[in-house]
């Protein structure tokens, strides 16, 4: 796959993002098929702007179609607070026309937090198919801003 065109937006003086590694993020590891096309606008940034429920490490803005907030919020800490974030994610997504929202947070140990993470995800009140959760071990998130030149 290539990406010929590639408006990028940042917040503030963080590096620029690597494109190559959101790309792979996003097609291998939490398994969006999203057209080439939609890789041509991405925004990045640390922090959400989107969820506020817990605390986030970046939101990515894919296309104007794909709205990813990442986390590293402990599981334990974050499922008494799994609905309000879900429900906010579901909210930016609607109000500034994303098709989908993707929660994903990061772990040390995603196989044993994971089973109960999901079936509380689940239960969510007003889910829908177009929101997804991911729990990935930390060294499956890359630093998105690693191999690229600093802005100036």
């Amino acid at each position: 796959m290539s990406v010929r065109l590639c408006v990028i937006e940042y917040m503030g003086k963080e590096p620029i993002p690597d494109v190559p590694a959101v790309t792979r993020f996003i097609r291998e590891v939490i398994g969006c098929n999203c057209p080439d096309a939609v890789f041509q606008h991405i925004e990045i940034q640390r922090g959400s702007s989107a969820v506020k429920g817990c605390s986030a490490d970046c939101e990515l803005r894919i296309g104007k179609r794909l709205l990813i907030v990442i986390t590293s919020e402990p599981v334990a800490k974050l499922s008494p607070h799994l609905a309000e974030v879900i429900a906010e994610g579901k909210r930016a997504r609607d109000d500034r026309n994303f098709s989908r929202f993707r929660l994903v947070v990061q772990t040390g140990k995603p196989a044993d937090e994971s089973e109960e993470f999901f079936r509380a995800f689940e239960s969510v009140p007003n889910n829908d198919e177009r929101t997804h959760l991911h729990v990935l071990g930390k060294g499956e998130v890359p630093d998105f801003f690693s191999h690229a030149p600093h802005a100036r």
